[in-house]
């Protein structure tokens, strides 16, 4: 195996999904590269509410932006995982300098400028590690793509899917998302519709839909080949190790969703998810096959 380093893309990457669809799989997988500075928490920032994108749309102002950013993004509550926000990769002068240079750009182009802004959050902790470029992973860049391309227009996303019954039986577990399966999968179809819409208008040569079944199934191996291949890398050492040893079937937790649920109730999972297929068929968004 040869060390692809030297051949290694220099564009950002940013991995979406709908939650729960193996972007922190996608995301660790690609940082395995000594090429690739992994972004250890989802910033956040770029993609939420009042953030970049509405920056960028002119739905906040710089001020609200800034607000927004030292109260609420900056250091964020930790949770079973650890301390989260920006705090983890930034210290409080790089913030001040990265805040005061979007100001300074405030009259420029506001999308250019609020990728900048990104970029000098994220390039010290790049540096420190020594790595040619960075992987950002918090799921709604999916649904943001558009925009986050007019951020940077270098950058290269991927898009992480997994069997929408397996996603919505994780995220009823969660705080944050529906709490029943039937408002879980209608969630989970309508965010991949969303992130269908964001990921179409960009050149399809910087976007790979990935399902994380094919991460670990019999096909794995040209699952692979494809994430290399929008890198633009060969096989990369440390990449594949990370590959061979950490992604295993067990992660996908296929066929999850069956558990602790009865004959019937599976039975109406079932049609509810294959109403969701036929509506995403309907609308232009085919639920990607496993490879």
């Amino acid at each position: 195996m040869k060390d692809s380093s030297s051949k290694t893309s220099t564009c950002p990457v940013f991995v979406g999904g709908t939650g729960r669809s193996g972007t922190t799989i996608a995301g660790e997988l690609i940082g395995a590269s000594p090429a690739y500075a992994l972004v250890p928490i989802e910033l956040r920032f770029h993609v939420d509410r009042g953030g970049l994108t509405d920056l960028a749309r002119e739905v906040v102002d710089i001020e609200q932006f800034e607000a927004t950013m030292r109260s609420q993004w900056y250091v964020r509550p930790p949770n079973k995982g650890g301390p989260r926000g920006a705090h983890v990769i930034l210290g409080p002068p790089e913030l001040d300098d990265a805040l005061l240079r979007l100001r300074k750009s405030e009259n420029a182009d506001r999308w250019l400028a609020a990728g900048a802004f990104l970029t000098d959050v994220i390039e010290p902790f790049q540096r420190s590690r020594g790595a040619e470029s960075w992987v950002e992973m918090t799921p709604p860049n999916g649904k943001n793509a558009n925009m986050l391309a007019r951020m940077i227009p270098e950058a290269k996303f991927i898009h992480m899917v997994r069997d929408g019954r397996d996603v919505a039986s994780s995220v009823v577990r969660r705080s944050w998302g529906p709490n029943d399966m039937a408002g879980a999968i209608l969630w989970w179809g309508n965010q991949m519709r969303a992130i269908n819409k964001a990921t179409s208008v960009i050149e399809p040569s910087r976007v790979l839909t990935m399902r994380l079944e094919s991460l670990v199934g019999e096909q794995r191996e040209s699952a692979y080949n494809q994430v290399q291949g929008l890198l633009g890398m060969d096989d990369d050492e440390s990449m594949r190790q990370f590959f061979e040893i950490n992604i295993t079937g067990e992660m996908s937790h296929e066929g999850r969703w069956r558990g602790g649920l009865s004959d019937r109730e599976q039975h109406e999972v079932e049609n509810l998810y294959a109403d969701q297929l036929k509506r995403l068929e309907r609308t232009g968004t085919p639920m990607p096959s496993i490879l």
